[in-house]
């Protein structure tokens, strides 16, 4: 009730050109040299007295915040977080309108991708895509993350589930390492996120100690009730059965909505 309450406030204070958040994203800022996030023109900047000039106060007979104050620092946090995320450079500022579903399941999906969009944090459960390679599982699991931490300034980190990620890990067991014992601090910042991607997951035919690894991974963001999308490009129903005793894929029936993106690889086509 009470973030429904929260949802209804920030519809109330922000316009729908903004999307109600305050923010207008620019995923071109690049190529116009501008910024990637900036106050909306018509329900933020429209109040604005400060000029945009850090700390964003009004000094006029007296100090007080300017009414774009909170959607600037809000901005500036989100920035930052993003900055962290681990995101693929190819993926980086996309959102959802940029999203093109090619059948009835890229369909559902993005509609499903919308309803976690428009109303988080008040989402129960979070995502398992799976299907063939290149039908666009990666670019809307990035997508989501992007929406969330531009619009709510959420700690979010994506991961791909590779020989890269194991060794990062296996590295902090090595006295020679600059990572030499971090790697609780490691597993800790993945578990957790307010959000994490997981990107080809369970795809891998793992070691005893890389199954034990992923279901450490999982089982801590169930615990925690934690917001987790994973990508696969095999049928979870399958493919997970036999990893760690069947646990895993028990975890992710409770925490996510599993759902089928199969279809041509768009690769085919350039």
């Amino acid at each position: 009730m009470q973030k429904r309450h929260e949802l209804e406030k920030r519809e109330s204070r922000y316009c729908a050109f903004c999307d109600h958040t305050g923010i207008i994203r620019n995923p071109y800022y690049e190529q116009a040299s501008g910024d990637a996030m900036s106050p909306c023109p018509r329900c933020v900047l429209n109040r604005c007295s400060c000029g945009g000039e850090d700390p964003y106060y009004i000094f006029d007979g007296g100090i007080k915040e300017c009414p774009c104050r909170e959607t600037r620092m809000k901005i500036d946090q989100a920035k930052e977080i993003y900055a962290r995320s681990g995101i693929d450079k190819k993926y980086r500022w996309r959102f959802i309108n940029e999203y093109e579903s090619r059948n009835k399941l890229g369909e559902a999906a993005k509609s499903a991708a919308y309803d976690i969009i428009r109303r988080f944090p008040d989402v129960d459960k979070g995502l398992y895509l799976w299907g063939n390679p290149g039908t666009g599982k990666t670019l809307l699991s990035t997508i989501i993350l992007t929406e969330l931490i531009t619009r709510h300034a959420v700690e979010g980190r994506y991961i791909k589930i590779s020989r890269g990620f194991f060794q990062r890990i296996r590295s902090t067991f090595n006295v020679e390492s600059v990572t030499y014992g971090m790697g609780n601090a490691i597993e800790k910042e993945f578990a957790e996120a307010d959000i994490l991607v997981v990107d080809d997951f369970g795809t891998q035919r793992d070691s005893p100690w890389e199954q034990e690894t992923l279901y450490n991974l999982v089982d801590a963001r169930y615990e925690a009730e934690k917001f987790t999308i994973f990508t696969s490009n095999i049928n979870p129903l399958k493919a997970l059965t036999e990893i760690a005793g069947g646990r895993i894929l028990s975890r992710i029936k409770e925490m996510c909505r599993i759902m089928e993106i199969t279809g041509p690889d768009y690769r085919d086509r350039l």
